[in-house]
């Protein structure tokens, strides 16, 4: 009886885990759009540079689990031609860098990709593989970028699927 009650009490515990949680309930590509047509509403009505602090925050509700982004796990960034980030929602050291030389573990180079689509398309979906900051693990994931209206940026969020 003891052994049953201790294998129920450890799994309830991973069951419950934030972590676990987390991995289980990903965001779809639906919801990442969704995230962008909100970001974009939000510049529209309070202009870019305002927006770039907003979106800068690790806290902000594009960044964090709240109305605009149920499950916590997708994040805002941006990128122009050059690669040049002026926002990222979960790592700040990334801010006011060049990414363009940026690689995932198969060689795709991700922000060059996702930049050139984003000019030349208005929007796009690109793929590659990367460390999931929750499981831990290298997984696909799809970065979805769209050129924001008068601007030379794009801004992005990415799932993990």
């Amino acid at each position: 009886m003891k052994k049953t009650s201790l294998v129920f009490a450890v799994g309830l515990i991973v069951v419950t885990s934030p972590n676990f949680a987390s991995a289980a309930e990903r965001s779809t590509e639906a919801e990442a759009v969704a995230l962008i047509q909100k970001a974009q509403e939000y510049i529209k009505k309070n202009g870019v540079e305002k927006s770039i602090a907003e979106f800068n925050k690790l806290d902000s509700p594009f960044n964090t689990a709240s109305d605009i982004n149920k499950k916590g796990d997708l994040y805002l960034y941006t990128l122009d031609q050059k690669g040049y980030q002026a926002v990222h929602g979960k790592n700040p050291k990334i801010v006011g860098k060049t990414m363009l030389d940026m690689r995932d573990q198969d060689g795709v180079y991700l922000i060059k990709e996702m930049a050139e689509k984003c000019f030349a398309n208005g929007k796009a979906w690109v793929a590659y593989r990367w460390p999931n900051p929750v499981t831990k693990d290298l997984e696909k994931k799809k970065g979805y970028v769209e050129r924001v209206p008068g601007q030379d940026f794009c801004l992005g969020t990415g799932i993990y699927y």
